[in-house]
């Protein structure tokens, strides 16, 4: 796909088929994680990809009215250093533009129970979860959603 329609097709999936996701995917969207840039390349994160079916279920009970948790054969954990989720987004942005690319769906969720996630995957106080995303392939298909015109969103001087 041209890197611009993976920008332009991206939409926040809520619901996803229970087909399971093929490995080689899973592996590029792992590749796009670890070549993101990140401040003096410290690269302050890792990732926890949950696909056992009991332990997404431990997992999205961190956020139960979030059926996209429940729904999804993936579930994507990113954990940082404290004070580091700044260079773990744009990781993230990344593994979501090649999903979008691989032809899944995917959905930044940041509203969950961070301590539920920490005891379900073992993560340490030493890092913080800034964010989970379900991926799957997608049950839906959302249309763009309305945005701002750009001469409100970018000036230049």
């Amino acid at each position: 796909m041209e890197f611009t329609d993976v920008i332009m097709s991206r939409r926040s999936i809520r619901k996803y088929l229970p087909d399971p996701v093929p490995e080689d995917k899973l592996r590029r969207l792992q590749e796009a994680l670890r070549v993101a840039p990140t401040g003096s390349n410290r690269q302050p994160f890792k990732f926890i990809f949950v696909v056992s079916e009991e332990l997404r279920k431990q997992v999205a009970e961190a956020s139960p009215t979030q059926e996209c948790l429940k729904q999804a054969p993936v579930l994507m954990v990113a954990a940082c250093q404290k004070g580091r989720s700044f260079d773990t987004a744009i990781a993230v942005d990344h593994m979501i533009l090649a999903a979008t690319n691989e032809g899944l769906g995917t959905c930044w969720i940041g509203w969950f129970d961070r301590a539920v996630v920490a005891k379900a995957l073992g993560i340490g106080e030493e890092y913080e979860i800034p964010i989970m995303v379900p991926i799957g392939y997608a049950a839906e298909a959302p249309g763009p959603r309305p945005r701002k015109p750009l001469d409100e969103l970018v000036e230049v001087r």
